[in-house]
């Protein structure tokens, strides 16, 4: 119901301009059949509608860009059936790796609680959907971090995911980060057993750009992270549960 309340709210032109940029980068978007297609634009509209955008003088803000960094959050979402953030409301685009004076280490993006802003380095952004099977996609990342901490603002009846689905997943999270620490081989790169936050960002960019390796070799964690997110990205055309 809410999906075609808001589906009537969009031009056409929208609509279609949208679609133009995701069918060109967007594997994730081609795959889907043209009914998912439809909600996935619907979705990134919306999205777009209740963000606000910033970005670095060097940077021309365009609607190209503002759909391809959706894109990266309606992906994540695509299968439960809330998708709008509440406690993130402003992006912050950069030109070039920045520099917290606190911390003194360049950052390509961060999830920042305190000012309630991603921050993205744009060039990252791009190489994470110009190459779809590395499991590094910027976007993907810090979305999956701030979709984390929302879900933990949000009252019970609110939430993104069910409690039960987040903790059997959190469940077999510490022991692969466990066994990562140990020396044990992972299909995750290293910095995913930094902790919790990070790990689930990780695994999710796993999850979408090398599906079929983590469904082989991380049965039980690849079923707890598809029963949290509500969809399996094997399924072409609907990956929806």
């Amino acid at each position: 119901m809410f999906e075609f309340i808001h589906n009537i709210r969009y031009p056409k032109s929208k609509k279609k301009a949208c679609h133009l940029i995701l069918v060109e980068f967007d594997g994730y978007y081609q795959r889907l059949n043209e009914e998912m297609q439809g909600v996935f634009v619907m979705r990134t509209l919306y999205f777009l509608k209740n963000i606000d955008f910033h970005s670095s003088n060097e940077i021309r803000l365009n609607f190209e860009i503002k759909v391809m960094v959706a894109s990266g959050f309606i992906q994540i979402t695509f299968g439960l059936d809330r998708y709008r953030l509440l406690h993130f409301e402003n992006i912050y685009i950069a030109h070039k790796p920045y520099v917290y004076e606190s911390i003194g280490v360049p950052y390509h993006g961060d999830t920042n609680p305190k000012t309630a802003q991603i921050n993205l380095v744009w060039s990252v952004v791009k190489k994470g959907f110009l190459i779809p099977d590395d499991a590094l996609n910027l976007s993907i990342h810090e979305f999956s971090h701030a979709l984390i901490l929302d879900n933990k603002e949000r009252m019970s009846f609110r939430k993104l995911y069910r409690h039960r689905d987040l903790i059997l997943y959190l469940l077999a999270a510490k022991k692969e980060m466990h066994a990562m620490r140990n020396g044990s081989y992972s299909i995750f790169r290293d910095y995913g057993s930094t902790n919790l936050m990070e790990f689930f960002a990780v695994s999710v960019e796993a999850f979408f750009e090398q599906t079929n390796r983590f469904a082989i070799e991380k049965p039980l964690l690849f079923e707890r992270l598809y029963l949290l997110l509500k969809q399996d990205p094997r399924k072409n055309g609907n990956p929806r549960l």
